[in-house]
């Protein structure tokens, strides 16, 4: 009896375990791999834009990946809202210039997540998909 029990309790652990894994990975989003188009400009100007392949989740993620390619340059700052990009670049790294009231921002008209919430969230925890295009903008800001 103890022994059938014993299985019955290792027969449910392993399923809790599977299941939660499983919802984990879910709440990672879609780890195939998917092309994001990222377009930098500053104002007006665009001087990077490039459809990439990734297999990550996030779009924080996806930016130091790119990093780490030596595809684009980044400066980021951890804050308490998540990731804060300080300058971005392809050849030479553009930075924010707040005595001016140029910031770096991002924004996105097909990632589901951001159009779910009017803005997008911060890119540790924005979930990319497939096809999601994202433009990065050193602007001005009042």
């Amino acid at each position: 009896m103890k022994k059938k029990t014993g299985i019955l309790l290792s027969l449910a652990l392993l399923i809790v375990l599977v299941a939660g894994y499983s919802l984990y990975q879910h709440s990672l989003g879609n780890q195939d791999t998917k092309q994001i188009t990222i377009v930098m400009k500053n104002k007006d100007d665009v001087f990077y834009e490039k459809i990439v392949q990734t297999q990550t989740s996030t779009l924080s993620e996806l930016l130091n990946e790119l990093k780490d390619k030596n595809e684009i340059l980044m400066e980021s700052e951890n804050s308490a809202y998540g990731m804060y990009i300080t300058a971005l670049g392809k050849d030479e790294l553009v930075q924010q210039d707040p005595s001016s009231s140029l910031y770096w921002t991002y924004r996105s008209d097909n990632n589901k997540q951001c159009l779910a919430n009017t803005y997008c969230d911060a890119a540790d925890v924005l979930v990319i998909e497939d096809g999601d295009v994202f433009e990065f903008v050193l602007d001005s800001y009042q």
